[in-house]
């Protein structure tokens, strides 16, 4: 018997227990799920086959997703939380070695986290890309925006010390996970080269850049603009 589909699964892999026994199972069943996306791929994701591979019966796995889409809404969370724990840990290894964090550093870090199993990490974005409400996830994570930010801003010497609106945010982040995952979905460019790595540097130091000249710009006028007035 299949899970249900459902349209919005998103309260039923949000809320997802965060310790003990429950959250050991979560673990080893999205583990499970992650193991079938690389070896099976999206198509013979079933739920016979999520029982299988877990050691889990069906009723268990209702227990914690109510659909097979809940799962998948799941792993795109558990993704993300794995990738800002990286650079959280990678980024925290510098500052305390006291070496100077760059964006090309940051852009190696994201890379390194998509390296493995690349044929499940393939799988999640296919399905990603098809479910507007698991893009809106993207949105709710202003995490990687403003690490971008700030990391590029340090890194070039530029004077931005303020957080990103909300559009610069999502435009900021947008194009660089979309860039990054369009690349690893259709395979269209390799993206373990120098090139890529350094195409996805220039971008985000390229807005950070406009986005401090514009900033002083509009110092300068509003200054001007004060001297005019006295």
């Amino acid at each position: 018997m299949p899970l249900k589909k459902n349209k919005n699964p998103t309260k039923s892999s949000i809320r997802l227990p965060k310790q003990g026994r429950a959250k050991l199972t979560v673990e080893l069943i999205l583990e499970s799920a992650f193991q079938i996306l690389e070896t099976d791929g999206l198509e013979h994701f079933k739920v016979a086959r999520l029982a299988e591979r877990s050691g889990y019966s069906v009723g268990t796995l209702y227990q914690y997703f109510d659909s097979i889409d809940a799962v998948m809404l799941a792993l795109v969370e558990s993704e993300h939380e794995r990738q800002r724990q990286t650079l959280l840990a990678r980024f925290g290894d510098l500052a305390a070695q006291g070496v100077a964090q760059s964006t090309a550093d940051l852009v190696q870090v994201m890379l390194n986290a998509f390296s493995g199993r690349r044929a499940a990490q393939r799988a999640i974005i296919e399905w990603a890309v098809s479910r507007p409400y698991a893009r809106q996830l993207d949105s709710r994570n202003s995490f990687l925006g403003q690490l971008l930010a700030s990391v590029s801003a340090r890194s070039q010497g530029l004077e931005f010390n303020r957080l990103l609106t909300k559009v610069e945010m999502f435009v900021l982040s947008r194009a660089f996970l979309n860039t990054f995952r369009t690349a690893m979905w259709d395979e269209e460019v390799a993206t373990d080269t120098a090139e890529f790595a350094q195409g996805l540097t220039d971008l985000v130091d390229g807005y950070i850049q406009q986005l401090a000249r514009r900033d002083e710009q509009q110092q300068v006028a509003l200054a001007a603009a004060r001297r005019e007035r006295q």
